[in-house]
């Protein structure tokens, strides 16, 4: 019976981490955008856009119908929009990190709908189905070749 007892609290320990990994937010930080944890709920009230991606990586092609924000839409609801000044936010570059590390440098002209308009996301979705448990929010680069800016479990987005 113990055995059991101590099985089923492993279970639902197990159950409770991966709930609370999939539910983290993302940490918005700089001096040109409003700080802070862009929760999981927030993120679910920015209009979501599905695209269809391809790519390369060391393994062969990838393919997926990912849904979510623009990433655009991320830091236009954290005040990269309104800065003073004529295209001010073109004065800007951010820095998407992912858990593990991995981070990857973007101008904000490539994203901003007046310039580059780049439709970088921040899936929430992939194929119709929610990310998987340690994936977390990827961000998708549609257009590029390789995947090697596509970062998984992003946990950070830094505005400089």
């Amino acid at each position: 019976m113990a055995i059991a007892g101590s099985a089923a609290i492993m279970m639902l320990a197990g159950a409770i981490c991966a709930t609370a990994e999939e539910a983290h937010g993302i940490e918005i930080t700089g001096d040109a955008v409003t700080t802070g944890t862009m929760t999981p709920d927030e993120l679910s009230q920015l209009p979501a856009v599905e695209q269809e991606v391809r790519y390369r990586t060391s393994k062969g092609e990838e393919s997926g119908r990912y849904k979510g924000p623009l990433l655009w839409s991320v830091l236009e609801a954290r005040g990269i929009a309104d800065l003073p000044g004529h295209n001010a936010q073109l004065k800007h570059s951010f820095i998407v990190e992912g858990r593990d590390g991995y981070r990857i440098v973007f101008s904000v002209g490539e994203i901003d709908p007046d310039f580059g308009n780049a439709p970088i996301q921040l899936a929430t979705e992939r194929d119709g189905k929610a990310m998987v448990p340690g994936e977390g929010y990827r961000l998708v680069v549609p257009g590029d070749k390789r995947g090697a800016r596509h970062i998984r479990d992003v946990v950070k987005i830094e505005v400089r």
